[in-house]
């Protein structure tokens, strides 16, 4: 999952939060009583599918049969450098892990090659010095697809802002002696795009930002969605060091920095790979994926690889299945989705307008199982999209696990290629940057004020950091849901009626 430079969204639509009504069930546990749940246990109709039903597979996709693959991507960024990084060799490995493993259990396996502009940061430092004192190193991380330095860097004032101003508009460099300085910065709800604009129309040389979080020495490599945006080189640093720095540059003598950043774009190709069922309706077509790439930073075996292993393990479970079901079940990994999901936006653009009106559903999840999880199901309120989100909600309901509703745009990633072209989404995730609320403590368990996944996009996004409890409640609904559109009629054609 990435982060993007877009304005900060809220995670819960003012609608779905007045609707979101808790109740005690037996046993004292809190769910949301936004569904019915559903009938039986998703078995199909038809006679040919009994042999599968939802509950079934939902069976055979439990937490520790998914850890085994996550077990396997964590190897795989310990031989590969530490992560599993869209542009690096632990990405290769880790398709190559899931493509054998759907070979041998008898799926033709495609890769579609998708060619793509990669971002090389080829140096990038910042160096502090105050008053007459030595300078000191600050780590630094470029901001994906802005502007270099000059190759020897620049040198310049650090200027921080008033307290209480923060950067989204112009006034608030009124006073500010911005012009030909570095100006420090903390991401704020207008987006660090808008942040950066004003900063250059002020004058400023270049911005260093920081992301204030619960987990204050993390620091998270930004991009630029929309690089004709950006007019000035930007770094980020971690909270702890933006506001040391701030605090320097506001205090006599003041502070200067020395920052280089420097990157050039480079032509690359990654993969996607698509395995399908041999049976099956291929006019109601039922697509389950996630990005199987993380971030060069980090192993991603939360993000994404929990969703990447379910995704895995459950079309391993329906592998013995493959003729007896209803609808065609397409099984896919993403690449390259941390730099703005290039595969499934390339696999989008390249369906004909009959090829998309072939996919009845589109599933996909992120962070499964951080270590202080949450559980949050997609819905828009409204369309296929809707009914993806009553099927979730009824499993979690039957299950007694509390769960809350987020519009599926408060999460960026490979879903909203699918949306933005028209086709009914749904899916799931465990949070990510949101702070955990005390009422959401009481629901979800975990601790107040903190992340929902402290390690998110960082080195410690690693297989001791993964909730091995809630991956066991959630990588079983997202096979459930799967099965149920995969062999029941009836929710496909809900799905249909509602519309995107």
């Amino acid at each position: 999952m990435r982060i993007s430079s877009r304005p900060l969204r809220r995670v819960l639509r003012p609608a779905a939060a007045a609707a979101l009504t808790l109740t005690c069930l037996a046993g004292q546990q809190t769910v949301a009583t936004a569904a019915t749940p559903p009938a039986g246990d998703g078995t199909a109709h038809a006679a040919g599918t009994r042999a599968l039903t939802a509950d079934r597979l939902a069976s055979r996709v439990r937490g520790r049969d998914v850890f085994r693959h996550l077990r396997a991507f964590q190897r795989i960024a310990d031989d590969s450098g530490g992560d599993r990084g869209y542009n690096r060799p632990g990405f290769t490995r880790s398709a190559r892990y899931v493509a054998g493993q759907l070979e041998n259990a008898g799926y033709a396996v495609r890769r579609q090659r998708v060619p793509y502009t990669d971002f090389d940061v080829t140096s990038e430092r910042l160096s502090v010095r105050t008053g007459h004192g030595r300078a000191r190193d600050v780590p630094v991380l470029m901001t994906r697809f802005t502007p270099s330095t000059a190759a020897r860097g620049l040198t310049a004032r650090a200027v921080a802002l008033p307290e209480g101003r923060t950067g989204c508009d112009a006034g608030d460099y009124d006073g500010v002696a911005v012009r030909g300085s570095v100006v420090v910065l903390a991401r704020n709800a207008c987006g660090f795009a808008h942040q950066q604009q004003v900063a250059a129309r002020a004058g400023a040389r270049a911005v260093v930002m920081y992301y204030p979080t619960p987990s204050p020495r993390n620091n998270y490599r930004l991009m630029a969605m929309a690089p004709e945006d950006f007019s000035i080189p930007m770094g980020m640093v971690s909270q702890t060091d933006g506001e040391r720095l701030a605090r320097q540059a506001a205090a006599r003598p003041g502070a200067r920095v020395r920052l280089t950043l420097r990157a050039r774009n480079v032509e690359r190709t990654t993969v996607n790979l698509i395995a399908e069922t041999r049976g099956g309706d291929p006019d109601d077509v039922v697509v389950l994926g996630g990005h199987l790439d993380s971030v060069p930073e980090a192993p991603g075996v939360n993000d994404n690889g929990s969703t990447a292993a379910t995704v895995l393990q459950t079309a391993l479970a329906m592998a013995p299945h493959q003729n007896a079901v209803r609808n065609k079940v397409r099984f896919m990994w993403w690449g390259a989705e941390e730099i703005l999901d290039v595969g499934s936006g390339y696999y989008v653009d390249h369906l004909s307008p009959a090829e998309r009106g072939r996919i009845a559903a589109v599933l996909n999840a992120e962070l499964l199982a951080p270590s202080n999880s949450g559980r949050f199901v997609w819905d828009t309120g409204s369309g296929g999209s809707h009914e993806l989100a009553e099927l979730f909600a009824g499993y979690f309901t039957r299950h007694g696990l509390p769960f809350e509703r987020q519009d599926p745009g408060a999460i960026g990633s490979d879903h909203l290629v699918f949306q933005a072209a028209g086709l009914p989404v749904g899916g799931i995730d465990g949070g990510n940057l949101g702070v955990k609320t005390a009422a959401q403590q009481k629901l979800f368990g975990g601790t107040a004020g903190q992340m929902f996944d402290p390690c998110y996009h960082q080195p410690c996004d690693r297989l001791d950091a993964i909730d091995r409890e809630d991956l066991d409640r959630n990588a079983p609904a997202l096979a459930w849901v799967t099965a149920r559109l995969a062999t029941d009629d009836d929710a496909v054609r809900a799905v249909r009626r509602a519309g995107p």
